[in-house]
């Protein structure tokens, strides 16, 4: 939760603001959707001051605590997931802490999904979140407890292409992640 200090107001033109982001300003993107129905008509601008954590069903670490929790390590590998992981991307994300341009001897695999709102066929947040307490679990017991860790965030994926993939990567970056 946080206090915005209001130094600017404008009319966001969305059209603009869509094709820009997401390369479309068609109506059967996701991100172009919320642009349209639920983004109100005035962006307000200014000074952001953090009071506290909003609290949630799933823990979100700071990227200062993600920094911490995977401290030590030479090459960290950031995985990121929007919905459980399926066989696929488990031997994915598994595997890459063996890819040739990663110390094997000193990687850390952090596996770091997105909680928030997806589109509106996606299973929510929450059912992903135990999903993937349970498949902790099941690392652990495999032995590979060691190797991984978990640091979830509350991020709304808006299917924005390239442009969210940088975004993407300098959260990963701003948390450690080196690959």
């Amino acid at each position: 939760i946080a206090v915005l200090a209001i130094e600017d107001r404008w009319t966001p033109d969305k059209v603009k603001e869509a094709k820009q982001c997401f390369g479309t300003s068609e109506l059967e993107h996701p991100g172009t959707r919320v642009l349209a129905f639920e983004r109100k008509n005035t962006y307000l601008g200014g000074k952001l001051t953090g009071l506290n954590t909003p609290k949630r069903i799933f823990p979100c670490a700071s990227p200062a605590e993600v920094r911490q929790l995977i401290e030590g390590y030479d090459d960290v590998v950031a995985f990121q997931c929007r919905n459980p992981l399926h066989q696929a991307h488990y031997n994915l994300a598994i595997r890459s802490l063996d890819a040739p341009n990663v110390n094997t001897d000193k990687a850390l695999l952090l596996i770091n999904p997105t909680c928030g709102p997806t589109q509106e066929d996606d299973i929510s947040g929450e059912v992903r979140y135990h999903t993937y307490v349970v498949l902790e679990k099941e690392l652990i017991e495999k032995g590979l407890g060691e190797r991984v860790r978990w640091a979830y965030l509350p991020y709304s994926m808006l299917m924005a292409g390239p442009r969210e993939a940088l975004q993407h990567m300098m959260i990963r970056k701003n948390f450690g992640c080196t690959h």
